[in-house]
């Protein structure tokens, strides 16, 4: 029987990439992220308007028993009064008026009251807490002699910090520290568990409809197995790229409609330590695919074939529970367990890299226990993967299994 892995590879390709499925499925994230993107932006600006004229009021009577505020700031649309029940007839009266009463305390307790209509505008009524506290401390302010004291109050503090690695060499410390922890994260999952499971998709289905004894009167089992999965690899790859272009394309769009400040200076991120992270992420894919063809195999059918790799998902994102624990203690002892368990290894050597935590002893044990875990996947797969394909109605069972791998190991 012929050994074509990439006939195979072509064939489970181009079977997923001309599914409409597939391409609603891949553009419906980025288009989904961009329309969030454009609300959020036109939000944004449309917040920003209104900020810059926070006032809907036509005027606002202010009771100051106790001449808080300074008398040259009452100009339009503020207006002090010493009749309070007057100028609550003109509020019932008119919804562009509104009332505010300091209390006979103000200075100890800086406690108001507002008094407006019910159909008054919801942004001015929204607003005028904040607006009034405001107006009131720049009456404040401008008692005040001292022009450091009024820059103090007044100003906007900004703040920069700085680490010394363990080189002893000063570092800035900003966004960008987490920017590529969180773009290998986001790719990690995309392409372990969105992507991987296709494979789980493509073995279950065949076996239940049973085309795939169709299939292996073609090929031979190893070179169907490693031949959707390179099939499936490249699938990934189309997916990965289609989200990369078209995220920058709507990045790209935003920042022109909308000139959004970026508080990242990406010349500080760390690139060294991208290498790493693509490889964890490819061995990482490796892994869940294998387990994928697995399960696949194994179970009687698409749904019982999900329910068997459930299992192994929970596992693999179960680090996530403890990214507290993970990222202020990187190199502690559960940090180290994780880093060689199989299923948490891949996402927990990943992060501890992203962040530039992994000792170099630790970085090639990692390097070295990835492709030990690959390797021993890919084994077992194609054994589950031998035993299941044909077996239909019941899973075999864990001896049957395991007298398989001791006969054909």
């Amino acid at each position: 029987m012929k050994k074509n892995y990439f006939e195979v590879a072509k064939f489970e390709y181009l079977k997923t990439i001309k599914k409409k499925s597939f391409w609603l499925a891949t553009l419906f994230l980025p288009l989904f992220i961009g329309a969030v993107g454009l609300i959020s932006g036109l939000s944004s600006v449309e917040a920003a308007k209104q900020m810059e004229n926070p006032i809907s009021f036509s005027k606002i009577f202010i009771y100051d028993p106790q001449t808080v505020i300074n008398p040259a700031f009452f100009v339009a649309p503020y207006e002090s009064t010493t009749d309070v029940e007057a100028s609550k007839e003109m509020v019932k009266e008119d919804k562009s008026i509104a009332l505010v009463t300091l209390s006979d305390n103000y200075y100890s307790d800086l406690t108001s009251t507002f008094y407006y209509r019910k159909d008054a505008d919801f942004m001015g009524t929204a607003n005028l807490p904040s607006v009034i506290n405001a107006f009131v401390k720049q009456s404040a302010i401008s008692g005040i002699s001292n022009p450091g004291v009024i820059n103090i109050l007044n100003g906007k503090t900004t703040s920069t910090s700085y680490t010394y690695d363990e080189n002893g060499t000063l570092v800035k410390e900003g966004f960008e520290k987490y920017l590529l922890p969180i773009a290998s994260m986001v790719i990690f999952f995309m392409a372990v568990y969105i992507s991987s499971g296709f494979l789980l998709q493509s073995v279950s289905a065949e076996k239940e409809n049973r085309m795939i004894e169709t299939i292996l009167s073609i090929v031979d089992k190893k070179s169907l197995m490693f031949g959707k999965m390179i099939g499936l690899m490249g699938v990934m790859f189309t997916q990965l790229s289609t989200w990369l272009i078209f995220g920058f394309g709507i990045y790209k769009v935003v920042m022109s409609k909308f000139s959004l400040p970026i508080p990242v200076d990406f010349s500080n991120i760390d690139l060294s330590l991208l290498p790493l992270n693509i490889f964890l992420i490819f061995m990482g894919f490796l892994f869940f695919a294998a387990i994928m063809v697995g399960t696949g195999a194994v179970g009687t059918g698409a749904e019982d074939s999900r329910n068997l790799s459930s299992i192994f998902i929970i596992l693999s994102i179960f680090p996530m529970y403890l990214m507290q624990i993970l990222l202020t203690s990187p190199n502690g002892p559960l940090s180290i367990v994780l880093s060689y368990f199989p299923f948490t290894s891949f996402m927990v050597l990943l992060i501890r890299n992203s962040f530039g935590a992994l000792p170099t002893l630790e970085l090639i044990i990692g390097i070295a226990t990835s492709i030990i875990y690959v390797v021993v996947a890919m084994f077992l797969a194609l054994k589950l993967f031998e035993l299941g394909c044909l077996m239909y109605n019941r899973r075999p069972s864990f001896k049957e299994m395991l007298s398989y791998f001791i006969k054909r190991g």
